[in-house]
């Protein structure tokens, strides 16, 4: 035997060739206070020892290497980093076969510096798999003797560094200290996983109709590019089963979200309902984009809290997008949940085509465009059930100049023919046709300055138009809603489609002003009114634009400090009557946000709306500390004078945990669905593929 003693060496394992062959010691470096070797070729070094073999690195109070064996044993503390850059300690160790053979005891592992796993022994065989044996983890970083916010207590883990799963054998749940949840079995994706097989984050939910259940989504990687979600949802008055599926295509997506249900609300009978929606990028610049939904009965979306909606849309488009033009052709289904609509089911199709041609000769360019529509319902009776076609076209010219001295300046022509076709509607002909002829010469001036406070900029514009249309009666299907607003007040016609133009001379005038500061503070002003010498009956009474002269238009924002604001827009005539009101603002406290809106939208029957829509919407977070969050919300319906849906929410969240508790009551009708109370609770456990986890940190322990 001889002995080689050094305050601090470097020992190459080369050097031990001449008296062994084909170990791992050959290609590993040892630092060590002392190190012996014997003429065996056995070893043993002592005091910081640090073991580099490839990419491992073992650190021990004391370890030896017996050659006969090829092993390697090790005295702790001890810690090891491997290639992944994972961490585990350990009070004893034994390791063969190059590292790929190991046994460790009282032993604590830290994944991705997320997950902590502590137990009586590691085991592995294999270098992608690891055997825990009396197990606990976490992802909360505790002192000594304190126990953990949550923790999983198993006699068995398993962790499959190659599929990036961990699974737990006889497993229970611990909170605080107290056991809520025993499983034989559960897997888990390990942080380090994107997309892995396993269990995503429970909900526990109440519901005044379904009781109380739980939703425990699983979630299945089937490739790359595509996976499902199956979330089975469990309670005393319902049986649901949830699937989500997500594809990526390298031309398009697919999404399908569905549901399967039995429950007590509807015996002896099966619900559900099915979405799916997609698009496809073709050849040529083509674009397809496809949607479908079905439900089992108008109440079930309402009932199980998917929708509010009081209908279903599924439809079909075929596009493509070039710099000088654009086509679309599509067909749609709508389909109703109201149970009293004598039309349930609506086939909308259109085909839109539009060119533009940069003149050569003259100045502008030329606008050329068609469409062909149609609508169809499957009621039978006379106007509730018509059937309404329209096939139409329209040139349009186009010029905009500016000055040298900035000011813009500009016009527009149009001639447009259209033709109609109805069925079932004794009050129109079933076939008409009619053109229309309009033009209009607009001017704005923008006006800058700029000073160390901020940017005042001041745009007045105004515009004079005339427009003129066969006067016959036609069906109008398609613009029954018109928004008055700063984007179409220099317009030649406001309607929203071609089937309705708007004539005689009219002349608009408005002004635009914004104040902007470098703090990201300021103020916008938006003023518009339109002029005309008759009275344009084709404008709903709510629009605004009915009158000889228009309602005026007015927007008005406020921004202040701390993200706080205050915004107006709305339809005010010359009596301060409003038609349409919306009024916005937010606060913000640093640890208080408050959010309110207020809207007003007056009845219209020509806009299918019997009744006025006036209701206030509140929203409000407190921020108690860096962990404790409280939320509320509530709606309240002026015209009914009730309350239509009262929330509160409460969070926690530290580094290994994220708490939320919401209830809500909804005290109005949700789609067809009766009102409801709705509770939720969801923990997350952070440390299992959670996405954006928090690293496990250091703490106080004084």
């Amino acid at each position: 035997m001889f002995r080689y003693l050094s305050a601090s060496i470097i020992f190459l394992m080369p050097f031990l060739s001449a008296v062994q062959s084909e170990s791992f010691v050959e290609n590993a470096s040892i630092i060590a206070n002392s190190i012996e070797i014997d003429a065996e070729g056995n070893f043993t070094a002592k005091g910081n020892v640090e073991v580099h073999y490839k990419e491992n690195i073992l650190k021990a109070k004391k370890i030896y290497y017996k050659r006969s064996y090829d092993e390697l044993s090790a005295e702790g503390p001890l810690s090891l980093i491997d290639h992944t850059g994972n961490e585990t300690t350990a009070s004893d160790a034994v390791f063969k076969n190059e590292f790929q053979e190991a046994i460790l005891l009282a032993t604590r592992v830290i994944l991705e510096n997320q997950l902590e796993i502590s137990a009586e022994e590691l085991k592995y065989e294999i270098s992608d798999k690891s055997i825990f044996s009396r197990v606990s983890a976490t992802s909360c970083k505790t002192c000594e003797n304190e126990r953990p916010f949550w923790r999983i207590k198993a006699k068995k883990v398993s962790h499959n560094k190659k599929i990036k799963t961990i699974y737990f054998y006889d497993a229970s749940l611990e909170i605080l200290g107290v056991p809520t949840f025993y499983t034989p079995f559960i897997s888990i994706p390990d942080p380090s996983a994107k997309r892995a097989l396993g269990f995503l984050a429970p909900e526990f939910l109440s519901n005044s109709r379904l009781d109380f259940g739980v939703k425990l989504p699983f979630f299945i990687p089937l490739d790359v590019d595509k996976d499902v979600t199956f979330t089975p949802f469990i309670t005393p008055q319902t049986k649901t089963l949830e699937l989500r599926y997500r594809q990526a295509f390298q031309q398009g997506t697919l999404i399908v979200d569905s549901a399967l249900t039995t429950d007590a609300l509807h015996e002896d009978k099966y619900r559900g309902y099915l979405s799916l929606n997609g698009s496809l990028n073709l050849e040529d610049g083509y674009k397809l984009n496809y949607s479908i939904e079905r439900v089992s009965d108008n109440a079930y979306l309402g009932d199980y809290g998917y929708s509010g909606r009081n209908g279903l849309s599924s439809g079909l488009s075929y596009s493509k997008t070039q710099a000088d033009s654009f086509f679309e052709t599509s067909i749609g289904l709508v389909q109703s949940l109201y149970e009293d609509d004598i039309s349930k089911i609506t086939i909308d199709t259109n085909s839109y085509y539009d060119r533009v041609i940069d003149l050569k000769t003259i100045p502008g360019r030329l606008h050329i465009s068609s469409e062909v529509i149609g609508s169809w319902r499957n009621g039978t009776q006379d106007i509730a059930g018509r059937d309404v076609a329209r096939i139409g076209g329209m040139v349009s010219w186009q010029n905009t100049s500016i000055s040298t001295y900035g000011l813009e300046y500009g016009g527009s022509l149009d001639y447009g023919h259209d033709i109609f076709i109805v069925d079932q509607d004794s009050r129109y002909d079933s076939f008409r046709a009619r053109s229309s002829i309009g033009g209009n010469a607009y001017t704005r001036y923008p006006l800058i300055i700029r000073n160390d406070a901020g940017v005042h900029l001041l745009e007045p514009l105004a515009q004079v138009a005339w427009g003129w249309r066969e006067q016959s009666k036609v069906i109008s299907d398609e613009s029954t809603h018109t928004e008055f607003d700063m984007g179409n007040l220099i317009r030649i016609s406001r309607f929203a489609a071609s089937d309705k133009y708007e004539d005689g001379p009219h002349a608009a005038f408005g002004i635009r002003y914004s104040y902007d500061t470098p703090e990201n503070h300021g103020f916008t002003l938006g003023l518009g009114k339109v002029l005309r010498n008759e009275i344009h009956y084709g404008f709903t009474d709510s629009s605004g634009l009915k009158g000889i002269n228009s309602d005026n238009y007015i927007s008005a924002t406020a921004m202040f400090h701390n993200n706080s604001y205050l915004s107006f827009q709305g339809l005010v005539d010359n009596n301060f009557q409003s038609k349409k009101t919306s009024l916005t603002g937010g606060v913000d406290f640093n640890k208080f946000r408050f959010d309110a809106e207020y809207s007003y939208l007056l009845a219209d029957l020509m806009e299918l709306r019997r009744d006025p829509i006036e209701e206030w919407k509140i929203n409000s977070n407190f921020k108690i500390n860096q962990k404790w969050d409280l939320t509320s919300n509530l709606r309240f319906d002026e015209v009914e004078n009730h309350l239509a849906l009262l929330g509160a929410g409460i969070s926690y969240k530290n580094q290994c945990v994220t708490v939320n508790l919401e209830m809500d009551r909804r005290y109005s009708l949700e789609g067809t669905s009766p009102p409801t109370t709705n509770f939720s609770f969801a923990i997350n456990f952070k440390g299992f593929s959670s996405g954006s986890v928090t690293a496990i940190q250091e703490q106080s322990c004084k």
